[in-house]
């Protein structure tokens, strides 16, 4: 087999290994909206009487007591996730051997943040302990600012990050989400010892904490589309690799 049938059959078999890794998460995100169909929705006052461990879907006004101010918009929230995400540009070589610059990024500073907060409807409170949630929060900063990776800082949890990065860095994004208060709020968690709402104790029950300032009807939405996006994006890497796998084999057979 010659170089480029190899290249041509390497390249085909990792775009189908990302198509599967898609394939998995579009398989999570479908059975997250399965678990929410699943559990029916219980008055905030009748989940301190349920036992502890079951699963508990809650949905009404995020109330906080001592709110946490978000670090770059200064807003007042029961959550925040906080990101600075640097852009750059690396140059290599595709699968034809000519050179090729694509833009990259990665997160240089992040910080994540909860208050106890509590979910209110006409029936009462029930508290929620936010940690180890899938958090869906409301977007409140996603500003690009160019540089060129010299001379800068940033603080973030109190550490103090260096924005270098050198000549390829293109900029610098800054993200924030949040979970404003006295607002609506969903929450799909398990009751726990102290009769909060919280994560499953039980292995394999990832993705069935969730936390969203949208309604369910909202979020259900939103997950179906992604579950969508997620699959047209695999069809299309998959076929894109069977391509690739397509002339390697041509190339290994004409070799």
């Amino acid at each position: 087999m010659t170089f480029m049938a190899v290249i041509f059959s390497v390249v085909g078999i990792g775009v189908w290994v990302a198509a599967g890794v898609l394939l998995y998460h579009r398989r999570k995100t479908l059975r997250k909206v399965e678990v929410m169909h699943s559990v029916e929705t219980s008055a905030a006052a009748a989940v301190p009487g349920t036992s502890p461990g079951t699963l508990v879907e809650v949905k009404g006004i995020l109330r906080c007591e001592s709110p946490l101010k978000s670090e770059m918009a200064g807003q007042t929230c029961a959550y925040y996730r906080s990101q600075v995400i640097r852009e750059y540009e690396e140059t290599e070589r595709d699968a034809d051997g000519d050179l090729e610059t694509r833009r990259r990024s990665e997160v240089v500073a992040s910080n994540e943040r909860f208050a106890p907060f509590a979910v209110e409807d006409a029936s009462g409170l029930v508290g929620v302990r936010g940690e180890g949630a899938e958090v869906d929060a409301l977007e409140v900063v996603n500003r690009f600012e160019r540089g060129t990776g010299g001379a800068g800082s940033i603080t973030l949890g109190g550490l103090t990050v260096n924005l270098g990065g050198g000549e390829r860095t293109v900029g610098y994004r800054y993200v924030e989400s949040v979970l404003p208060i006295d607002s609506p709020a969903y929450v799909l968690g398990a009751v726990q010892a102290d009769r909060q709402v919280g994560p499953p104790g039980e292995e394999g029950e990832q993705g069935r904490f969730l936390i969203s300032y949208r309604s369910e009807e909202q979020l259900e939405k939103k997950l179906k589309r992604d579950a969508l996006w997620q699959g047209l994006i695999a069809v299309g890497l998959f076929l894109f690799g069977l391509i690739f796998l397509a002339v390697g084999v041509g190339t290994a057979l004409l070799g």
